[in-house]
């Protein structure tokens, strides 16, 4: 097995119906904080027929990160979401290049 230390990492969850129409909800600044098609903050990607919500490290995630960037995945959620509940752990999943580019389905 060969390992490649180009390919990002998402750290994230699958995103339940009731959290997605909060998010698409959010105006303003702070709109920002949630993309399709940049990883600034959090990031919304695509598994299969899921969306997924989280974070796209693209530096080597060393163990002592993970629970940074999990941390700041749920901080950033719960300022925008504040009365909702969010799963303790995460998936962490490779991000190929192709996909770091193209929008979720029902983005097009």
């Amino acid at each position: 097995m060969k390992l490649d230390d180009g390919t990002p990492l998402f750290v994230g969850f699958k995103l339940d119906g009731q959290l997605r129409r909060q998010l698409e909800s959010i105006s303003g600044t702070d709109r920002r904080y949630v993309s399709t098609d940049d990883s600034t903050f959090l990031r919304i990607c695509r598994l299969g027929e899921d969306d997924y919500i989280g974070k796209v490290v693209h530096d080597r995630l060393t163990t002592d990160r993970v629970n940074d960037v999990r941390r700041n995945v749920l901080s950033i959620l719960r300022r925008l979401c504040p009365e909702s509940r969010f799963p303790e752990h995460m998936d962490i999943l490779t991000c190929p290049a192709a996909a770091e580019t193209e929008p979720a389905p029902h983005d097009k």
